[in-house]
């Protein structure tokens, strides 16, 4: 299985253009998620169950980061990426009842 590192290459020798990935966690995806919403980061929530590429790729550009319990969540997963999640939530409910408790 092929994933998009070979096609974009592709396209690069076809094009003769360099290709600019962008993905979690990177910052500019997150700041280009919210670009159009015209908020400041910091006004921004990301609730997400991968601790690193989620919640810490969130909250390095700036944004609050949830962790919620669900799917790709295994045990200790708060722990082990840096920085830490601003809240951990054992559902997406509960993670928006914590905003609006907290962040409202």
């Amino acid at each position: 299985m092929l994933v998009a590192g070979p096609f974009v290459q592709g396209l690069e020798y076809a094009t003769g253009v360099t290709a600019e990935v962008v993905g979690k966690p990177q910052k500019s995806f997150f700041h280009e998620a919210i670009r159009n919403l015209d908020i400041d980061p910091c006004n921004a929530v990301m609730i997400g169950d991968d601790a690193r590429d989620d919640v810490s790729g969130a909250i390095d550009a700036g944004m609050l980061g949830i962790l919620v319990k669900t799917g790709k969540y295994r045990e200790g997963d708060e722990k082990k990426f840096l920085p830490s999640p601003t809240a951990v939530c054992p559902d997406i409910g509960a993670a928006v009842d914590y905003i609006l408790e907290h962040c409202v």
